[in-house]
């Protein structure tokens, strides 16, 4: 490969990072990992502030060993279950269109 053809290609890639599509495409992933992040560690926030101060409200019980905190716990893993579902249909039905459109317009002569 010539140094020209390697230039012409960077060049090509400069373009799409400056883009309005490609600026898109990574507003929508921003916004969504922001979103995400702010319930999850909201949610883990919110377990920290009740075990430091009301203690109590973790220990009651709901039946056999179960408590509250272990429930928050439970809840918790579902959490990160039920985001990662979630984060797989927006990529699918939000992100992936637009990226094989960015994808197809660098490509286009290539294939």
């Amino acid at each position: 490969m010539s140094t020209t053809s390697s230039e012409v290609a960077r060049d090509r890639y400069v373009a799409v990072h400056g883009s309005t599509q490609f600026k898109a495409l990574q507003r929508r992933s921003n916004t969504f990992i922001v979103w995400a992040s702010a319930v999850f560690y909201g949610w883990w926030f919110l377990v920290v502030v009740l075990a430091a101060f009301f203690p109590k409200v973790l220990r009651q019980g709901l039946g056999g060993p179960l408590n509250v905190g272990l429930l928050f716990i439970f809840i918790s893993l579902n959490l990160v279950v039920v985001l990662s579902g979630v984060y797989l249909r927006f990529a699918r039905t939000q992100l992936d269109p637009l990226s094989e459109k960015i994808r197809a317009d660098l490509e286009g002569d290539l294939r």
